[in-house]
């Protein structure tokens, strides 16, 4: 398909203003379980997202064949004049642009079994009965499209995911994204295996947790967690729709002065990009400083509301048959500034505490005061005198997100590219200890 072509024939049928985001994906994955690969997919396709603005009214579509496509944006457009105007909608990035340049070093295909069998070895290693994972490595040439840009570039990066088992039964799991192969020793796959096997050979014996308020170290995944919904509140969108916890806080403390965060599109890793939906080229923004909160995250859309400028964060943050970003801004990658000693230090300052590896079933009770619970996984480890004394089960975080992120006592030196499916998306954060956490029973 041509994104250039898409937006002559929508500005032919009638649309005032159009935005094309193509993208050319070659995606492969390799999966192991039970110690060995069984299963390798590849997935080489195409398809364009089209955003159409006719006279106020905004829709979008999905695109996968070119056939019929004429008649396909006809309808678009067609369907987009029955609606009311969008009040959301004032405009796409209209300047001339060119993309912001990503510097990174791509993985080589020729290399993915092989990060595999370190995996699967790394984690054996540590003594845990079997493994379970994947290696995939997204390739994808993006191309967007509007009335008054064209930008195109290579975005490519590498997701190593391991789940191990104990004798027991019970797991540990470790998940990371990179993009360039510098990181590959880092973060790449021994490390991901060797975590996965640590956190499994320490769960064990495991037993009914207690209750209570406690200092709790959160692991890359399950603090990456925390700051996935962060990001999703920065939203500007979110704001004015009042499904967030930062609604009319701008200026204000929203957290610990440890806590400094960016969404930061040009550091290497699974949610890196030189431009947005809009052709918007990106930058690294600012928007908790010192834990006072100094932006939102914007689309040309809701800056306009805002009187201020595009971060260039209009992209598709939700899934399928979502809006373009131009109305809901969501973040590309969330990085939060390291502290200064490393995880290790911060466990042995804890007296009586937790360490929890990861975390599933976020949800919110109430999402404007920030009040929600998820459920800990692959790992609660009760600590005493800065050690691991033993493994608890059935737990769960019942919690307000401001007050957990006022409680931040300190953050890790290690900074880790953290990504699980569901949960923690594309974030580059360190291990965090908070004070005054509330633990209940997963009832």
């Amino acid at each position: 398909m041509d994104a250039e072509k898409i937006v002559k024939i929508a500005l032919k049928k009638g649309a005032d203003e159009v935005a094309v985001k193509l993208t050319d994906a070659d995606d492969i994955q390799l999966r192991f379980s039970n110690n060995r690969g069984d299963i390798s997919n590849r997935w080489v396709v195409s398809h364009a997202y089209v955003f159409l603005s006719v006279d106020g009214r905004t829709t979008s579509m999905e695109v996968k064949k070119e056939e019929d496509l004429e008649k396909n944006i006809e309808k678009g457009i067609n369907f987009a004049k029955k609606l009311p105007k969008n009040p959301d909608f004032l405009g796409i990035y209209d300047k001339k642009s060119t993309a912001s340049k990503l510097s990174f070093r791509p993985i080589d295909t020729d290399e993915l079994s092989e990060f595999g069998r370190i995996t699967i070895e790394s984690a054996l290693s540590n003594g845990v009965k079997r493994v379970s994972g994947e290696i995939y490595r997204a390739k994808h040439r993006v191309t967007v499209a509007t009335n008054y840009n064209v930008l195109s570039e290579e975005r490519s990066y590498l997701l190593t995911t391991a789940r191990a088992f104990n004798d027991e039964g019970n797991p540990g799991q470790a998940s990371t994204h990179i993009a360039d192969r510098e990181e590959l020793e880092r973060y790449g796959p021994e490390f991901v295996g060797n975590k996965a096997g640590m956190l499994a050979s320490k769960n064990i014996n495991v037993k009914e947790g207690q209750e209570g308020e406690f200092t709790v170290l959160l692991d890359p995944l399950c603090f990456g967690s925390t700051i996935t919904e962060v990001a999703s509140a920065l939203s500007a969108f979110s704001v004015d729709s009042g499904r967030s916890f930062f609604v009319n806080k701008l200026g204000e403390e929203v957290a610990s002065e440890v806590l400094t965060v960016y969404d930061d599109p040009h550091r290497p890793g699974g949610g890196m990009a030189g431009f947005d939906d809009e052709a918007a080229p990106t930058k690294r923004a600012l928007t908790i400083e010192k834990g006072v909160l100094k932006n939102y995250l914007h689309s040309t859309s809701t800056a306009k509301k805002y009187d201020t400028k595009t971060t260039a964060n209009a992209r598709i943050s939700g899934g399928y048959f979502m809006p373009l970003g131009s109305i809901i801004p969501g973040g590309w990658q969330t990085y939060v500034e390291p502290g200064k000693r490393s995880m290790a230090d911060l466990m042995a300052d804890i007296d009586k505490g937790l360490y929890i590896a990861n975390t599933w079933y976020t949800r919110f009770q109430d999402k404007l005061k920030g009040d929600f619970s998820t459920i800990p996984r692959d790992g609660i480890f009760y600590i005493e005198n800065g050690e691991i004394k033993e493994a608890w089960r059935s737990m769960r975080i019942s919690e307000n997100i401001l007050n957990m992120l006022k409680n931040i006592r300190e953050m890790s030196s290690e900074n880790v590219p953290a990504d699980w499916w569901g949960e923690t998306q594309r974030t580059f954060v360190p291990y965090a200890l908070i004070d005054s956490v509330r633990i209940t029973k997963a009832r």
